[in-house]
């Protein structure tokens, strides 16, 4: 009886404290990006000229782009020939491992669920999409 006693004066406490993730905030003072007559909405923080459109929403929700016409699975692979020579074979496999390490820096192609539009990352979009059977593979 005491324990139920307690634990509901608990509730009742916190439940009567402030929330600031509820609170009212004001164009002037706080942030709230879709309120207002404006088309953007400045963010708080530390980068001052940061902004989100007035329709912007949560979750952020992406998916790799696929490529239909791609149908290998191998694509790096299927572009290396063997070469008869020792020296043409060696650099030939030169500058296969350097299409391979560069395949390895590039970025997925995200497309965002909701608007479909592609996603940019440090300012570019990716290049490595799915193909036709749903394997990644670098363009």
């Amino acid at each position: 009886m005491k324990s139920k006693l307690f634990w509901t004066c608990c509730t009742v406490l916190v439940a009567s404290l402030p929330m600031p993730s509820f609170a009212q905030t004001s164009p002037k003072a706080g942030f709230d990006y879709k309120a207002g007559p404006m088309k953007y909405q400045m963010l708080p923080g530390a980068i001052p000229d940061r902004s989100l459109p007035k329709a912007f929403d949560f979750p952020i929700i992406t998916n790799v782009a696929t490529d239909t016409s791609i149908t290998t699975d191998y694509l790096i692979t299927d572009q290396f020939r063997a070469p008869a020579t020792r020296s043409e074979y060696t650099s030939a496999l030169n500058t296969w491992s350097e299409a391979v390490k560069e395949c390895l820096r590039k970025q997925p192609r995200l497309i965002r669920a909701s608007t479909k539009n592609p996603v940019q990352i440090n300012g570019k979009v990716g290049t490595i999409v799915r193909n036709a059977n749903n394997r990644a593979v670098c363009k």
